[in-house]
């Protein structure tokens, strides 16, 4: 039962080569590796930044801009690659218009790589548990506010594509003197 030296010296070939294979991919992926893990996590920091300090102004000016008011944006609380989470959101009243809505928290939906293909950020916002407070004004209107529905000019384009509300909390307040105009132009 003794082996020959072919057996042993082809034993000893294979062995070699896979302790050269090993040794190359280990080399080889310190080598690539390393820098691949900074990449990754150095775009990963970038595009944190970016939402926070760049998207989230962004968005904000853009409601400002479309609802012709005041919105106030909480602070961000989740980000992903489609979607940011403000907290707790206003739109307080005005000196014109005491309409005003508290929201718990406000979610934005985009598309990232249609931002970096076209450079249009169209927004998709949801509020979440708002609490609103409606006055009907003397001219019998519910809502003052007028939607602006021009794309806004920059370094991209942004576009308010959908409001949604979710468990909203209303309350309407009729204008007693409308309502009394109204029934007597009726008779």
């Amino acid at each position: 039962m003794t082996k020959s030296s072919a057996e042993i010296h082809s034993k000893n070939t294979y062995n070699s080569r896979q302790r050269f294979w090993f040794m190359f991919l280990r080399r080889t992926g310190i080598y690539l590796g390393i820098p691949l893990l900074i990449g990754v996590a150095g775009g990963a920091w970038y595009l944190w930044v970016f939402v926070q300090e760049q998207l989230a102004p962004i968005i904000q000016a853009n409601l400002i801009k479309t609802l012709n008011r005041d919105v106030q944006l909480g602070q961000v609380e989740r980000v992903s690659l489609t979607s940011l989470r403000f907290g707790k959101s206003a739109i307080p009243a005005t000196n014109k218009d005491r309409d005003r809505a508290t929201v718990e928290s406000v979610e934005v939906k985009f598309d990232l790589l249609q931002l970096a293909l076209t450079r249009t950020l169209k927004l998709d916002i949801t509020l979440i548990n708002p609490d609103v407070y409606i006055d009907q004004d003397s001219t019998g209107q519910w809502i003052a506010t007028t939607i602006n529905t021009q794309e806004s000019k920059g370094a991209f384009k942004t576009q308010l594509d959908n409001i949604r509300v979710q468990n909203a909390n209303v309350v309407l307040v009729p204008n007693i003197k409308t309502r009394a105009k109204i029934k007597y132009k009726s008779i």
